[in-house]
This record gives C-alpha cells, sequence and structure tokens, in this order.
C-alpha cells in the first residue's frame, strides 16, 4: 500500500477541571471534567460532522483523555494510547494558584508568559521539549495510519492541546497562553506528508529553569 500524501486531522481538547477553574497551574495531576467542562466537550462534539469517518483516534493515557476520545470516536473507530502525548509536565508549579506564582515569582512568571518557551518550571518540562515529545509521538502515529488520506482526531489536555495546535498552525511556542482562552471545539487541519518530514528539524535546547 502507497503511503498517504495527506491527513486530515480533528484536535479537541477535555474540558476544564476544577483547578481550572480556580486558576491553578495543572500539567500532570488527573482531576475529573467539571460539569461545564463536561458540557464544552459535549457541546463541540455535538457541531463536529465530518464528511469521512475517522481512520483513528490518538489519546494519551490520561483518563480525560479516554473520556473525550471514546465520544468522539463512536463504535466503529480505533483508539490508540500514547503515553508520550501526556500534559507537560509543570513540576513544583503545580497545583499554585496563578495569581501565587506571579506574586512570588514575577519576573519568571512575566517571562514565562511573554516567552514560554525560554522559562522550564523547576523540576518541570520545558515547552520545548514538550513539543519535540509531543509532535514526534504524533508524527510517528501519523505516518502508520493506514488508507490514501486518512482521517485522525487527537484528543489531548490544555497545555499538551496549545502546543501541538501550535504546530498545526505554524505558530511559534509564544502563542500557547492564547491559546488556551480559545473555546473548546473540533478544529480540522489540512496536513501533508512532506510537513511531517519537518517536525525531525524541531528545537531540543535547554531552557532557563525558574526559581
Amino acid at each position: 500500500m502507497s503511503k498517504a500524501l495527506g491527513y486530515t486531522v480533528h484536535l479537541l481538547r477535555v474540558g476544564k477541571t476544577s483547578w481550572d477553574e480556580d486558576q491553578r497551574l495543572i500539567g500532570e495531576t488527573e482531576l475529573p471534567m467539571t460539569e461545564a467542562g463536561s458540557d464544552a466537550v459535549a457541546r463541540a462534539l455535538r457541531t463536529f460532522k465530518p464528511d469521512t469517518p475517522l481512520s483513528l483516534v490518538l489519546v494519551s493515557q490520561e483518563e480525560g483523555t479516554h473520556t473525550v476520545g471514546k465520544l468522539i470516536a463512536g463504535s466503529d473507530t480505533r483508539i490508540r494510547t500514547i503515553a508520550d502525548l501526556s500534559n507537560v509536565g509543570l513540576g513544583l508549579w503545580e497545583g499554585v494558584l496563578r495569581t501565587d506564582l506571579e506574586e512570588r515569582c514575577p519576573s519568571a512568571y512575566a517571562q514565562w508568559k511573554d516567552s514560554p518557551e525560554r522559562i522550564t518550571p523547576p523540576e518541570g518540562e520545558s515547552f520545548q521539549d514538550a513539543r519535540y515529545r509531543l509532535v514526534s509521538a504524533i508524527v510517528r502515529a501519523m505516518k502508520k495510519a493506514k488508507g490514501p488520506h486518512p482521517h485522525i482526531a487527537i484528543v489531548l489536555r490544555p497545555w499538551a492541546w496549545a502546543i501541538v495546535r501550535c504546530w498545526l498552525r505554524g505558530a511559534d511556542l509564544g502563542e500557547i497562553w492564547k491559546q488556551l482562552d480559545e473555546p473548546v471545539c473540533v478544529e480540522t487541519f489540512e496536513v501533508m506528508r512532506s510537513y511531517l518530514e519537518q517536525a525531525d528539524t524541531l528545537p531540543r535546547r535547554k531552557t532557563k529553569a525558574a526559581v
């Protein structure tokens, strides 16, 4: 079977948790979606009416992505779990109120928002490394998808979703925070195989560790 020359990617993130609503930073911690978060996902899926059946749904090992992945997949689409699609690790900033972090580390927090690729949370993961991890995993999975033009859904938690959305849009990591303000929806991208090849050139560099 010949390799696919292009792919249709449907990207969706899980809904808000109680920590999101409290403005706490949430990375690897797994919490259930709030009622409002679940309703936002349900509204997004009601308007999602693809012309072509999905070939594959990619999710992380996190329960929230599985929950939403099952909803978008229905009964006929295979769901593939990939550990490297997990959310970004925020280290010692995990669970901290944004206002508290801004008060305690004003310089680092300001730079993290303005140039997020330059700051690494203490004992956490840089956005550069997270992008390399996420995109590499997605590219490997997409290349294995069968068919002349696979339709693939990807369900991620917010930070991971924002990073992947930047990559799919060809935007730099400086737009991550803006992405998080977007409403929950299923967004569709047309991706050429040649674009996947460029993923090998994504930078991995050591960023400044915040203190």
